[in-house]
């Protein structure tokens, strides 16, 4: 039997109530966004009813999240959210945290399609845009820094969501300070942190615990995976790191990690899927 047949159900299902709820408003009236400041009603009432509101179910709650995360780069909602995080409660904070971690996301994907335009010469049908200021990236660092172990996870995903160089001291320090072993998911993470970054530390770390299938990773994790166990995390990030599909096993990881070097750059970043909380 499937562990994971009920949440994977729920999960399908609440997003796509999300999703035709929110296509239903779009239909009653559609909200210009002609101006890149002009601010969108929908993001708004999805951000404060869905997003940091009590009692609504998780699954939603990441559903909207998604949403406002799209939705609200363009109209310059970031700067709304970021403002909620400063002066919101610790609550409000994860539902801020997760929709600028997946709002520096896009921005990361953004680098990447102006990188390979400038590789290749080759143009994209969407024009790649950068819209996250850099304080954004400032403000998870600085809360991060001022966390406890318990929660600095929350912190930690989101900076590797953003791929940027300057979370690179942070994702060490977690590798280096955080030994015991409910700590395993934010060393995972910094690990992919790292190895996106093309740093060989992170590289290293979830090759030796690729064959670990005691702890379990939280938060956040690689999709498409059959369960949580750390050993199986590690391999699904590596073999999105290398962009082989047929790495399968530490062995598999091993032969890459010989052959191609140590210090070889990520081929793209590793798809982090949230989880309940």
């Amino acid at each position: 039997m499937d562990p994971f047949a009920g949440r994977r159900f729920t999960m399908k299902t609440s997003v796509a109530c999300s999703v035709l709820a929110c296509v239903a408003l779009l239909g009653a009236g559609a909200f210009a966004r002609s101006h890149e400041e002009e601010q969108d009603p929908l993001c708004q009432m999805l951000f404060e009813e869905y997003v940091i509101g009590h009692y609504v179910n998780a699954d939603t709650r990441i559903a909207a999240a998604h949403i406002v995360a799209e939705r609200g780069r363009h109209p310059g909602f970031w700067r709304d959210v970021l403002r909620e995080l400063r002066e919101g409660d610790e609550w409000t904070a994860r539902g801020c945290v997760l929709v600028l971690g997946k709002m520096l996301e896009h921005d990361a994907t953004a680098r990447d399609m102006i990188r390979e335009q400038a590789r290749t010469g080759e143009v994209f049908q969407m024009v790649p845009e950068i819209l996250l200021g850099k304080e954004v990236v400032d403000e998870l660092l600085a809360r991060a820094s001022k966390a406890d172990r318990h929660g600095m996870d929350t912190f930690v995903t989101p900076l590797v969501r953003a791929r940027v160089p300057e979370a690179r001291a942070l994702f060490r320090k977690v590798l280096e300070d955080f030994t015991e072993d409910h700590d395993a998911s934010t060393r995972f993470h910094a690990a992919v942190g790292l190895a996106q970054l093309g740093d060989p530390a992170g590289y290293r770390w979830l090759l030796d615990h690729s064959s670990d299938p005691t702890p379990t990773v939280s938060n956040a994790a690689p999709a498409r995976i059959p369960s949580l166990n750390l050993d199986v995390c590690c391999i699904a990030a590596l073999r999105d790191l290398s962009g082989k599909e047929a790495m399968r096993t530490r062995q598999d990881c091993e032969t890459r990690w010989r052959m191609e070097g140590e210090a070889a750059p990520p081929s793209r970043a590793v798809r982090l899927v949230e989880m309940m909380w």
